[in-house]
């Protein structure tokens, strides 16, 4: 009697809600919020790596990457803890809430086709085929009106509308911590950490994710795990207490450690402006990045400017058409690899297959959304510019003298 038994779906182990696996290296993927940001990191945050995204001076666009990852926690049902020790954090007021969707929504096997036609592009004819990235395929859900949470499929990255708050109820019910700077000082101030904020936090981490998270233990049959979601904000700045110099180095280290055998997922912003000396990045900043999984600097344009009189006397100015589209530029200093030796951001991302690079690519920040699109060169001349002389211009031609007509008389050739 043969030993071989048939794998049926029931015996399978389901993915946590929210989920996929990457086609490239298998590994679990959790999406950050932004659909431009996931196809950027190949489908998504690997689960177990760090994200790190990396501030810009004077303004707060990585505030809004960190909003749209607590908001995708709370929609897909996972467990979230937010940790920030510059500011108050207020869940009820700063995350965005979903959008709402129409019930007369295209079927999803309609594809591009069904997105060009509803929206199409003001570009050239040849990009109305290629496929779109923030594209709300991923994103249906099987009810309408009831929350990401309530429905019986949980789409793996929501939609999110930036006008809008998310509702309070919702977050009532979702497992949310916060840990502000008044309570991570409570905490360091005890005499095992001696006013360490970084092992701190390390331990209060380890304590989570051994509380049902670790990949080490095995689960009840029939049970469906879920994903530990970490958000700390500007990690490393003045309000950061360590016993030494290296602190940040070693949090990073122990944490990536930690991560990495368990069903949990990070995502943090570095002021990385406070690490300059006359402009330079320091060499301390090189480690830091490495101890991350993946790196992503944004670079606005008002953050360019070394004051921030100069900032308003730019708003106030007409501007170049440049600036007026695209809000900054977006660098990525490191892609993730786990399980693989080599990135999966070529062979599965529709922004790098589409003829953006690492260093051509943009942000913007509409009223509603962010989102990461391919840089390109304004009209030249912009479209500002009048390009059909005016009436009175004496450039213009007159009536009357076209080509072949005689003066006095109109031309039968213009019409």
């Amino acid at each position: 009697m043969s030993s071989f038994r048939k794998r049926v779906p029931e015996s399978q182990a389901k993915l946590p809600p929210a989920t996929r696996l990457n086609p490239h290296s298998a590994q679990l993927l959790v999406s950050t919020g932004v659909p431009s940001l996931d196809d950027l990191l190949g489908g998504g945050l690997p689960v177990g790596g760090i994200l790190m995204i990396e501030e810009d001076r004077q303004t707060g666009y990585s505030n809004t990457l960190l909003s749209y990852f607590s908001s995708q926690a709370i929609a897909a049902g996972h467990q979230l803890c937010v940790v920030n020790a510059d500011q108050d954090v207020d869940l009820k007021t700063q995350l965005p809430g979903w959008a709402a969707r129409s019930t007369a929504e295209p079927d999803a096997s309609a594809g591009v086709q069904t997105a060009a036609t509803s929206d199409p592009m003001k570009i050239a004819w040849r990009y109305q085929n290629l496929p779109r990235v923030d594209s709300d395929d991923d994103a249906r859900h099987s009810k309408h009106g009831s929350s990401p949470a309530e429905a019986s499929e949980v789409p793996f990255c929501e939609r999110f509308d930036l006008m809008l708050r998310i509702q309070p109820t919702a977050v009532d019910q979702a497992q949310v911590e916060v840990l502000d700077s008044g309570r991570l000082l409570c905490m360091a101030s005890d005499t095992k950490y001696g006013g360490d904020m970084y092992q701190c936090l390390l331990d209060h981490i380890a304590a989570l994710i051994d509380n049902g998270f670790s990949s080490l233990k095995p689960t009840a049959p029939g049970a469906v795990r879920n994903i530990l979601r970490i958000e700390i904000g500007s990690l490393g700045s003045g309000f950061w207490q360590g016993s030494d110099s290296l602190s940040i180095l070693k949090f990073l280290h122990r944490l990536r450690g930690l991560l990495r055998y368990s069903y949990a997922v990070c995502m943090l912003s570095f002021p990385v402006h406070l690490y300059e000396d006359t402009g330079v990045r320091l060499p301390v900043v090189r480690r830091i990045e490495h101890l991350c999984d993946a790196v992503v600097e944004l670079e606005s344009f008002e953050g360019t400017y070394a004051k921030p009189s100069d900032i308003v006397l730019r708003q106030a100015k007409s501007g170049t058409a440049t600036m007026q589209e695209y809000h900054g530029f977006v660098h990525i200093h490191k892609l993730p690899r786990l399980n693989s030796l080599t990135a999966s951001m070529g062979r599965l991302s529709l922004l790098h297959s589409g003829g953006g690079s690492a260093n051509n690519l943009a942000f913007r920040l509409r009223r509603k959304k962010f989102s990461i699109e391919t840089y390109h060169l304004p009209i030249e001349g912009g479209v500002s510019e009048r390009r059909v002389p005016a009436k009175d211009d004496p450039k213009a031609m007159r009536p009357g003298m076209g080509c072949g007509s005689t003066p006095g008389r109109t031309d039968p050739l213009e019409f």
